[in-house]
């Protein structure tokens, strides 16, 4: 029940195999990776049971199983513009999954003037989930309403992104503005992965958003840099939104450590200035009309122009995460972890180790 990263309506478990399909796949491609992980969801117990019988048909012992060690640790998905990122593959790895693209990828989107199916896409661009120390620690809603409050990214006057606002994502707007946010960048180094999101597109043009750029900083295997450079054409109410999978909180000056069952997050906001921050529970859409509320925290702020540092960090439940400090220097923003210093420069858009 726990296997898969919930992106838009997906569940967490598996509804169908994949390790009969994963099996065809190997046998198709001569692909040791997908019949490596075909044995690891049949060894797990993990897969569906609804179609086992394929694997008689699909499995090809010719094939030898190779396991991911030594595969990229990030991976692109230049269509839909989804970015997975993993601190390595020991078992015991963090994974930060981005997403900021077309709700129905780049290619469809310029194709189609009808909406194909995009029913069960969220509105979710610049939105991120975070899974480490053997659990969710930053989570997506699920299946049910579609609001972009319920993700981790931007309100502007409590409006959300283009397609919210029922149980069903409408995409004719989008389609008929050939609306596309998009990833930029996505760089991985053995120690620091790069990953920038343009969500301005999302929204919709009565909104007055000029820029929502979000860089994440994912420095391995534990700590996660959110940056947000944000723009309205007048001042406005923008509030960014961060969603723990626990509720369990203890607040402290400007964040909080949230408990898990097996990990302790400790999240804060860097740049407080003007900005007002909140934890608690806040009223969503649930499935098919049904009550629904996330723990939030949120930072709020009126302005026409937001530059907003906020820092997640992550470690097994009883020990302390790490704490990150800002330290801005005109356009460089140095962020130090422990030993560690990262450094951000506003006017390149590069980030880097110190």
């Amino acid at each position: 029940s726990n296997c898969i990263v919930d992106i838009a309506d997906c569940p967490r478990g598996n509804w169908y195999g994949p390790e009969y399909l994963l099996r065809r796949l190997a046998s198709e491609c001569r692909d040791g990776h997908a019949q490596w992980l075909a044995g690891e969801i049949d060894a797990a117990n993990v897969d569906s049971p609804s179609a086992r019988w394929l694997n008689l048909l699909w499995y090809d012992p010719s094939i030898e199983p190779t396991p991911p060690a030594g595969l990229p640790t990030l991976r692109h998905f230049d269509d839909m513009d989804i970015v997975s990122a993993r601190s390595d593959w020991s078992g015991d790895e963090s994974l930060v999954v981005f997403k900021c693209g077309p709700y129905i990828g780049h290619k469809a989107v310029e194709q189609f003037s009808y909406d194909p199916g995009g029913g069960h896409v969220h509105p979710d661009a610049n939105h991120f989930v975070v899974f480490g120390n053997g659990e969710w620690i930053i989570r997506d809603d699920g299946y049910r309403a579609k609001w972009t409050g319920h993700h981790n990214t931007l309100l502007i006057d409590d409006v959300g992104q283009m397609g919210e606002g029922k149980m069903w994502f409408q995409g004719g707007q989008i389609l008929g503005l050939k609306a596309r946010p998009r990833i930029t960048r996505a760089v991985s180094t053995e120690h620091l992965d790069h990953i920038t999101g343009d969500a301005t597109e999302a929204y919709p043009p009565d909104a007055g958003l000029k820029r929502y750029i979000r860089h994440l900083l994912y420095l391995k295997p534990n700590v996660l840099i959110v940056i947000d450079d944000i723009e309205t054409a007048q001042e406005a109410e923008l509030q960014l939104r961060l969603h723990p999978e626990y509720t369990e909180a203890e607040e402290h000056a400007n964040g909080a450590i949230v408990h898990g069952k097996l990990a302790d997050l400790r999240a804060d906001w860097l740049t407080p200035q003007d900005v007002t921050t909140a934890a608690g529970d806040v009223e969503g859409g649930g499935r098919v009309g049904a009550p629904f509320s996330m723990f939030t925290l949120s930072a709020t702020t009126h302005a026409s122009k937001w530059r907003n540092a906020s820092a997640l960090s992550w470690s097994a439940k009883g020990e302390q995460p790490a704490v990150v400090t800002l330290d801005r220097r005109g356009d460089v923003w140095a962020f130090s972890v422990g030993e560690d210093t990262l450094a951000f420069n506003w006017a390149s858009g590069q980030a880097g180790m110190e």
